[in-house]
Formats: structure tokens, sequence, C-alpha cells
């Protein structure tokens, strides 16, 4: 079982570390509202991360994906989301209107100020929408999970097993991740810094959707 485990583990800092989604959102809202904005984004990531581990281990994620329409509408759902969050942070590059020198509280795209109550429920939202609608992480469950053996436990147990190191590999990769690039927050906060941010984000997360709904059919 520990020989199981330590392959599954390994196999999951992989595709938990490689830059997708859930990266360029927790990047463009440190950008947005500092160490906090990526804080509330990756709680958000997390939850989602839980409950799809939740729905897997009930067998609501195969269920899904053995409904070829359903499946296709969440696949084309999730797309049109990152697509939706690109095309705010690329119209907050052309606007640039909350970016400003002179201390003068900046004001992000969905009307709250930077940093505040308001806009840190927005990154948590971002985060958790942006996961459950992320069909790399539901098709992780369902071609992966069933690859390891955790005998002499039950398949449900396995399951509910390998969900949970799943979602505390990902607690460890946030938790390194904020603390890092939190650190940031200040430096990508800079009117210059901010902007570029938000360009490169947008345009990544518009091709990460465009990708998504490529493949959506």
């Amino acid at each position: 079982m520990s020989a199981q485990l330590i392959a599954f583990a390994a196999t999951c800092l992989v595709v938990i570390v490689v830059p997708g989604p859930d990266f360029v959102l927790v990047l463009r809202n440190t950008a947005r509202a500092g160490r906090p904005g990526a804080a509330w984004t990756a709680a958000g990531i997390l939850l989602g991360v839980a409950a799809l581990g939740v729905a897997a281990a009930l067998g609501v994620t195969a269920l899904l994906d053995a409904f070829e329409t359903v499946s296709m509408v969440v696949r084309i759902a999730g797309g049109i989301y990152l697509v939706w969050l690109g095309v705010q942070s690329l119209r907050s590059w052309f606007r640039l209107r909350g970016l400003n020198t002179d201390g003068l509280e900046r004001v992000g795209d969905d009307g709250f100020a930077v940093g505040g109550p308001g806009q840190q429920w927005s990154c948590f939202r971002q985060g958790l929408v942006n996961n459950l609608l992320n069909p790399k992480v539901v098709a992780f469950y369902l071609a992966l999970f069933p690859q390891f053996d955790l005998a002499p436990l039950s398949p449900a147990a396995t399951h509910v097993v390998l969900a949970a190191a799943f979602w505390a590999l990902c607690l460890l990769w946030y938790v390194t991740l904020v603390a890092s690039i939190g650190g940031l927050g200040a430096l990508l906060q800079r009117p210059k810094v901010a902007r570029r941010t938000e360009a490169v984000a947008g345009g990544a997360l518009v091709g990460l959707g465009g990708f998504v709904l490529a493949r959506a059919h």
C-alpha cells in the first residue's frame, strides 16, 4: 500500500505543480489584491477540489462522465468561464482606470475596491467556480484513481483515501505558492507590473478557455 501511495503522490505533484488555469488565476488576483487575493483564490480552489473529491467518492463524477451531453455542457461552461475571466483581465488592461500612481484606491472590474472584503469574496468565488468547472480535475479523478489499488481497503475506501491525499497535496502546494507569490504582492501591484500581469493573465485565460472549448466537442 505504501508503494502505491508514494507513486500516487508523485503523480499528483506533477499534475498539481504544472501551471494551469488555477495558477494563472492566483497570479492575476495577487496583482489585483496582493497576498489576501492569492489566499482567498487558493481557498476557493481548495474548496472546489474537496467538493469534487466528495463527488468522485460518491460516484457523481463517474455518473457525469457517463452522460456525454452533460459532460460536454460542463466542459463548455468551464471554457466560457475561463474566456470571461480572461476578457475581464484584458478589459482591465485596456481601461487601467483604477491603477493610480498617487496612492488612490484601485477599483477592480467587479466594482469592489481591491483588497476590500468584496474583492476577497470575488477572489474566493472565482477560485471555487474555476475549479468546479475545470474538466481536467474531473478527468484526473476518473482516469488516475482506478490505477491505484490500496488493498486490503475496499474500492470505495481507496477512493476516499486517494481523494484526501490529493487534497492534502493541493493544500501543501497552495500554502507554498501563496507564501511565495504573496511576498511579491507589492511588486505585482505596481501600476506597470499590474498592467502587464493583467495582459498576460488575460491572454492566458482566453487561450486556455479557447483550448477547452475546442476540445469540448
